[in-house]
């Protein structure tokens, strides 16, 4: 695939709210197509930042956007 497409990776998403969506390196095991992630998302555990998820479309995650940020 050719990585100039948005959405391809993590470095060139589709940019949504302040979320990067983009095409999950983990479909096979999990059956989700797409993975999104904040900008200020920080991994760390204990933080509570669960702004992050994933999604079987561009249009499921952007869904899921909306009802977690509003």
């Amino acid at each position: 695939m050719n990585d100039r497409i948005p959405g391809i990776n993590y470095d060139n998403p589709i940019s949504y709210k302040g979320y990067r969506i983009y095409l999950s390196e983990l479909y096979d095991l999990h059956g989700f197509q797409y993975e999104y992630v904040h900008d200020d998302y920080d991994g760390v555990g204990d933080a509570n930042d669960n702004r992050f998820g994933t999604a079987k479309s561009v249009e499921d995650a952007k869904a899921q956007i909306d009802d977690r940020d509003g």
